[in-house]
């Protein structure tokens, strides 16, 4: 069987946590080691959303598209 991706967090739940994630990195007076590593979630988590956003751009270009075409059909 084929894998699928679920998700499992809206796009606006993502935005909260990138939100928190920040809140967390400014006040906090980590050791090098885990501050590196929040740096480094806090990166990914930035491109997930910007990875998120454009698909949904495309997605919602497709459907305009597709709905186009059948209007012109």
């Amino acid at each position: 069987m084929p894998s699928r991706s679920v998700r499992l967090y809206t796009a606006a739940q993502f935005e909260e946590v990138r939100s928190l994630v920040d809140l967390v990195a400014e006040r906090s007076d980590l050791p090098p080691a885990e501050r590196e590593r929040l740096h480094a979630f806090q990166a990914d988590l930035k491109q997930t959303l910007r990875e998120d956003r454009r698909r949904a751009a495309g997605t919602a270009r497709l459907s305009a598209a597709t709905a186009r075409l059948s209007r012109d059909a």
